[in-house]
């Protein structure tokens, strides 16, 4: 069904892949990193952990000639590391002993997907050793304003990362107690422009830890209020009072969709399928898609966080055709 989707697009689903594949190498820098533009280096981490992950999800099925992408990535990721092991997201001045917990976690999660298990297993011990008591994980970062630090993003992540090597975490109910809690009458666990001004992109790894452990209430209320939230062109766009538009409704949906195939709602759901269409009909000519910039208040001490987002999302879009054909795979 999925593949029918793409007949129409004139491209098939091996073909979009590969081209946004291309698109991610493209961006290489000779450090290794990967990124939007070389004169922008505050997500450099980040983007070059989602490219990453993205490339290791996708390339053994698909045509790809890697040509040292990877080992170079992994060698910029490297060499950013902290003592712990932990990465931050790009270029912000930060201690030795401070990190991106979600940056982190995907990175164990790429080099899990890469095989590198034994180098992700330490990384991996380290982040489970950190969950706090009371359940949640917290952002360990000065740059991160205190209350934005426990969003249940960071939690999903962490989860998420940890379940990949088959660990569970210390304080297993208390995690999921906490993420429960987090959730909203609506649905949804909150929204908040530090973490891209989007309901989707705090509930999409929420939704994938609590799907994984049978929360069945919790996911079900998560999807019906993504799928309540739809436009009539079959995206999604929200944002946060003050924050203007600045990260796309690309971004958006993609990372709606992935929580609706957190959720186990496949391509033949309608609302999937014409969110799936919208974004085909998106897609630019170099393969990627559009990600607007980092939603940002408009003071001096933030200036430095303009930086446009199309590697993240391209890679969120790859995430969620990913998920969709796992399920389409299981069904």
């Amino acid at each position: 069904m999925l593949n029918g989707l793409f007949s129409g697009s004139g491209a098939t689903l091996t073909e979009v892949v590969g081209q946004a594949l291309r698109y991610l190498q493209g961006r290489q820098l000779p450090d290794g990193s990967i990124v939007d533009d070389k004169e922008i280096l505050i997500f450099q981490e980040w983007d070059t952990v989602n490219a990453l992950k993205t490339i290791a999800t996708w390339r053994g099925d698909v045509p790809y000639a890697d040509d040292g992408t990877v080992e170079r990535a992994l060698g910029f990721l490297r060499s950013r590391a902290k003592p712990s092991g932990m990465l931050s997201w790009g270029v912000l001045d930060t201690t030795p002993d401070e990190y991106c917990t979600e940056t982190s976690s995907e990175f164990v999660a790429a080099l899990t997907l890469l095989g590198l298990t034994d180098e992700a297993l330490p990384k991996a011990e380290f982040l489970r050793s950190r969950q706090l008591p009371s359940g949640p994980w917290e952002e360990v970062h000065s740059h991160i304003p205190k209350a934005f630090q426990t969003e249940p993003s960071v939690t999903g992540f962490a989860i998420m990362a940890l379940l990949g090597l088959d660990l569970d975490p210390e304080h297993l109910d208390e995690a999921l107690d906490f993420l429960v809690r987090a959730q909203r009458p609506e649905g949804h666990f909150g929204i908040n422009w530090y973490y891209y001004s989007t309901h989707y992109y705090l509930m999409r790894p929420a939704v994938a830890a609590l799907a994984e452990f049978g929360h069945h209430a919790a996911v079900a209320s998560a999807r019906d209020f993504v799928l309540s939230r739809q436009r009539a062109d079959g995206s999604w766009y929200c944002e946060v009072e003050g924050f203007g538009e600045y990260s796309s409704p690309e971004q958006h949906t993609a990372l709606a969709l992935e929580t609706l195939a957190h959720a186990r709602t496949g391509v033949e759901h309608p609302a999937v399928r014409r969110a799936l269409t919208w974004l085909l009909e998106r897609r630019r000519p170099d393969g990627s898609w559009d990600g607007g910039s980092y939603p940002y208040p408009a003071t001096s001490s933030y200036s430095s966080f303009r930086a446009t987002q199309h590697i993240f999302t391209t890679a969120q879009v790859l995430a969620a055709l990913r998920r969709f054909v796992t399920l389409e795979a299981a069904a």
